[in-house]
């Protein structure tokens, strides 16, 4: 090791002497080497945010995505729009607004598909109602029409009124509605109407009872975006105009809820916390780094040195990554706070080995070479190491990491350059003076000596809680779901784990391709057989069963209904007086009805609405004339409004016609059967998808009869599984490449295990704290293991190199600069990156916890474990 060392050192020492001769040409060369890389990074460097490239697309689960996708685009990257009313008519009215307004927005909106409306399901809905429920529903509006038919003739709250009044008193025969809840929802809106807020009664609701199919309240709207991939956030323009036409659709429709989810709108969520977590970050990293820094160094002057090393090797590694790779992704776009996490690694210890060879009385010049050849093999061998800690990554299939690899592997590079060359050009420059020298803040002796002291303690418990963490090791999990990483306040988020509770709305369903209709419907039928799945669709479950005798159902209820009627007219405006007169007399009505039977099933009901109504005239009458008819008149269309559009949208569906697969829209066909005759067979979940053991059964279960299942339960999985494999076989290769060139340089098996004793240590305890922490590892935090990989394999070399360098074998090495620079190093990176722990987003705070657990067992394995092991080995 020492005769390699020693001709690294003199050749990087050679390398650095015509430089410290022309400091001032030398780094103003490289000002404007940095300047160019600079300008050809901001001309060429383009920023990649498309998810899907993350991984190999050769892998097989992406290559079943990719079939679907080339068949069925339609709702590839697409906005899921939640619409929540308090009644069936709110509803459809909202959805028809909504899609009315998004289809506008064609310059950010490519397609609108409202699930189950349309002219289509308008006219066919009730052949979609089982023949039971058909039949049932005829009986009830069989029973209705005659209640229906007067307030045609007479839509008005005096009409209203006065048929429920003569029910009450008998004088009429009863209602074809239950009259109990009826006078309950009158005086729910009465009450909501006298809060000063407008609510709607729901006719459907009184009149069709329990009929789910046409009394949902909750609808759904499927965007598709106009995506700028070129763009930060690729989503941004586009969710920008939808959301300016939400919040005027809020505005618009009272009482209305409507959110925004599905992967597009998560996604976009979660850059925007990404990067307002980062600039957060960022600002305190800058201050954590120079505050270590200072307090390291002791000195503005090498911290400032040290700053500006950084800069001019990020910039220089900027045009590296523009050159090699072209653009950086949602992984490598990180490579900047690794490169200050390694990089400022070789400065530190450069610049303490300058500054204690001036304490020993050397002039500059020749304690800047003397620094330059002995730290200069130590920092190759980190930066050869750590490269080779990235460049594991690149044959891998997580292509996003595998592009860090290249991008943070040269960088690892081109820090040695700028450390071995650059620095001591700076220092040159601007040497230090003699009251710049002094560390100052020594600790107490017995710190220094505590690890020889005590060698044998520390040596069995390292091994006593290496062997631990290694137990823990098999309770290592890797979180595979993404919403994991996502702030679970943002609405995107809620609103996704709710509809994952759902069993008909869950938005994580598994998609199956099939080549013939035969394949279809037999794959179709055997899934529904499976505990794990709900229900399964297909084209064919557009085409309503036992049409014949529906249609002669449909066609009896219209002539009772009398379809020859027309539109159901609007509520008309009526005189206060009419109003006053309806009022008064119904409160007469209930007042007599309550007298004479005090103990009938509608006393309390009737009870409670004639307080309401008693309240509503007292209030109408403190209103001047003019406001008095508004109000009454807005009351009237809360309590008729929504009357006209059911029985209009009831109508429309007597005019139903057989439907057959080639009379489905195109619209609809083409999301279940593509022009190249492939079906869709669409699985849903019985179970709720958030727990992570149920989404596994359901993967699991369908893909035993389909193989190729695919969209985001499947995506979820499999990419976990190929990130996972992929940092394994990185994790091998990487030290597999340690070993080797370790084994190389240093030729004694006892130095190469001690260098790898920080290493191997740090990545067991780090691993099972992931476990004593409940912190699983996943596809934000995984990107720890590297950084640590780097940090511990340099940490143990600076150590050992210093170990072998001290002329005295009972000198402390825990005294030199070396180890200052270790601490310190560390300390550097987790300023700049333990502030992520404190961020919003859990990804990058789980990020910051194990960096922060790491870099600390970094310390205390280098610091601690390997003088105590290395002090016998020594002798």
């Amino acid at each position: 090791m020492k005769k390699i060392s020693d001709a690294t050192g003199s050749f990087f020492a050679a390398l650095t002497a015509p430089l410290l001769r022309f400091p001032k040409t030398y780094v103003l060369l490289m000002c404007v080497l940095c300047g160019l890389s600079l300008y050809y990074t901001v001309r060429n460097l383009g920023i990649d945010t498309d998810t899907t490239k993350i991984l190999s697309q050769d892998l097989p689960f992406l290559q079943d995505r990719a079939r679907f996708l080339e068949a069925f685009p339609q709702d590839d990257a697409s906005i899921l729009v939640v619409v929540d009313a308090p009644t069936p008519e709110k509803a459809a009215r909202a959805l028809a607004y909504l899609a009315a307004k998004f289809n506008e927005g064609k310059d950010y909106i490519e397609s609108v598909h409202v699930p189950g409306e349309g002219e289509f399901f308008d006219r066919h809905a009730l052949l979609y109602l089982d023949l039971d429920d058909l039949n049932e529903l005829a009986g009830k509006m069989a029973e209705v029409q005659p209640f229906v038919g007067t307030l045609m003739r007479d839509n008005s709250l005096k009409n209203l009124l006065s048929i429920v009044g003569l029910a009450v008193s008998g004088e009429e025969r009863e209602l074809p509605v239950d009259l109990k809840p009826l006078l309950d929802r009158v005086r729910e809106v009465t009450e909501t109407f006298l809060d000063g807020k407008n609510r709607q009664l729901s006719w459907q609701r009184l009149m069709l009872g329990e009929q789910p199919d046409l009394l949902a309240t909750q609808r759904f709207i499927l965007l598709k975006p106009v995506l700028d991939f070129s763009a930060l956030v690729p989503s941004e323009k586009a969710l920008q105009d939808v959301r300016r036409r939400v919040e005027k659709a809020k505005q618009a429709l009272p009482g209305v809820g409507i959110r925004l989810t599905g992967e597009v709108v998560l996604e976009h969520d979660e850059l925007v916390n990404v990067q307002e977590s980062t600039n957060a970050a960022t600002i305190a990293s800058i201050i954590l780094v120079c505050v270590a820094l200072l307090a390291g160094f002791r000195s503005w002057k090498l911290m400032l040195v040290t700053l500006a090393s950084m800069l001019m090797g990020l910039s220089l590694a900027l045009g590296f990554a523009t050159w090699a790779v072209g653009h950086l992704n949602l992984i490598s776009i990180a490579f900047a706070v690794l490169y200050i996490g390694v990089g400022d690694d070789y400065a530190i210890q450069l610049n303490l080995r300058y500054r204690e060879l001036l304490q020993q009385q050397l002039p500059q010049q020749e304690a800047l070479l003397r620094a330059v050849r002995d730290i200069g093999p130590s920092i190759a061998l980190c930066a050869i190491t750590t490269s080779l800690g990235f460049f594991s990554f690149i044959p891998t299939d997580y292509v996003g990491v595998a592009e860090l690899g290249v991008i943070a592997g040269g960088g690892i590079l081109i820090a040695l350059f700028i450390s071995i060359t650059v620095i001591p050009a700076l220092l040159r420059l601007f040497p230090l003076r003699a009251g710049e020298q002094s560390f100052g803040g020594s600790f107490p002796a017995w710190v220094y000596d505590f690890p020889m002291r005590h060698a044998l303690f520390i040596k069995w418990t390292a091994l006593g809680v290496t062997l631990a963490g290694i137990g823990l090791l098999t309770q290592v999990r890797f979180d595979f779901n993404p919403l994991n990483l996502r702030n679970p306040e943002s609405e995107s988020v809620a609103t996704f784990r709710e509809l994952l509770k759902t069993k008909t709305s869950s938005p994580m369903t598994l998609s199956i391709l099939a080549d013939g209709r035969e394949e279809a419907q037999t794959v179709a039928q055997r899934l529904e057989k499976l505990k794990t799945v709900e229900e399964t669709v297909t084209i064919f479950d557009f085409i309503p069963t036992q049409q014949e005798p529906k249609l002669e159902v449909i066609q009896e209820l219209a002539l009772v209904m009398g379809l020859r009627f027309g539109e159901f007219p609007p509520p008309m405006p009526d005189s206060i007086e009419n109003h006053r007169a309806a009022l008064t007399q119904f409160i007469d009505t209930a007042n007599r009805h309550l007298k004479k039977n005090p103990g009938s099933d509608l006393a309390e009901p009737l009870q409670r609405l004639q307080k309401v109504l008693s309240r509503l005239l007292t209030f109408i009458e403190s209103k001047p004339p003019d406001d008095q008819e508004a109000l009454l008149n807005r009351l009237q269309r809360n309590l008729l409004g929504a009357l006209p559009w059911s029985m209009n949208k009831l109508w429309k569906g007597f005019e139903a016609d057989r439907v057959t697969l080639e009379g489905l829209p195109k619209e609809l066909s083409e999301r279940w059967l593509s022009k190249d005759g492939i079906y869709r067979i669409q699985a849903f979940p019985s179970k709720d998808l958030n727990e992570r053991d149920n989404l596994k059964a359901f993967v699991k279960e369908v893909r035993k009869i389909a193989p190729h299942a695919t969209d985001l339960p499947v995506i979820y999985l499999e990419s976990a599984d190929a990130v996972v494999r992929s940092f394994l076989q990185a994790l091998l290769f990487t030290l597999a490449a340690i070993v080797t060139v370790l084994s190389i340089v240093t030729r004694s098996i006892k130095d190469t295990l001690l260098i790898l004793l920080p290493l191997l240590m740090t990545a067991i305890l780090t691993g099972a704290a992931t476990v004593v922490l409940d912190t699983p590892f996943n596809f934000a935090n995984i990107i720890v293991i590297p950084l640590l990989l780097g940090l511990g394999v340099d940490s143990g070399i600076y150590i050992v190199s210093r170990l072998r360098a001290l002329p005295d074998q009972q000198q402390n090495v825990l005294r030199t600069s070396t180890a200052r620079g270790v601490v310190f190093s560390c300390l550097t990176t987790v300023g700049s990156l333990v502030s992520m722990a404190f961020t919003s987003h859990p990804g990058l705070a789980s990020m910051g916890l194990l960096l922060s657990v790491g870099l600390t067992l970094v310390i205390v394995c280098t610091i601690v474990v390997l003088p105590a092991y290395a002090y016998k080995v020594r002798g």
